[in-house]
Order: C-alpha cells, then sequence, then structure tokens
C-alpha cells in the first residue's frame, strides 16, 4: 500500500483502527481542556462575585451606621420638640 499498491480491506480496517485511537484521544483532549476552561471561568467568576460582596457589605455597613446616626438626631429633634410643645408659658 505505500508504494502505490491498492489497500486491502484488512489495511482499511487497520487505518480505520488507527483514526479512531487518534480520535479518541484528540476528543478526551479537548474534553479535558474544555473541563480545565471552565474551572478557570467558575473562578473568576467567584472571585469577582466574592469582591462585589465585600463591597456591598461595606457599603451596607456605611449605611446602618449613618441610619444609626440620623435616628439618633431625630430623636433628640422630637424630644427638645416635645419640650417647646410641653412648656408652660411664663
Amino acid at each position: 500500500m505505500d508504494n502505490g499498491e491498492l489497500a486491502t480491506k484488512k489495511d482499511l480496517a487497520e487505518m480505520e483502527a488507527r483514526l479512531d485511537t487518534k480520535l479518541d484521544a484528540k476528543i478526551e483532549a479537548l474534553g479535558d481542556r474544555l473541563t480545565e476552561l471552565i474551572r478557570d471561568v467558575e473562578t473568576q467568576l467567584l472571585t469577582a462575585f466574592h469582591g462585589y460582596g465585600k463591597g456591598q457589605a461595606a457599603r451596607m455597613h456605611l449605611l446602618e451606621v449613618s441610619d444609626s446616626a440620623t435616628a439618633t438626631r431625630l430623636a433628640a429633634l422630637e424630644e427638645r420638640v416635645l419640650n417647646l410643645e410641653t412648656r408652660r408659658p411664663h
């Protein structure tokens, strides 16, 4: 078959077996690469979400502190208004 000879059924079967083996190896390697790529993307997404979550937690904490200070000031103002409203005239 190498020197221009005609291929026999046996030659074709052997070539098919070699091609199947190579194709299976290529498909497996491609699957492994795809799995690795998916894991890398997953890691990047989780890292990004973690960073976003930390930023949101810091913002939420700042809002809670600000809200607490506002509530304290409002309570003080309400108390002062109540004192003015309930004070007896001289």
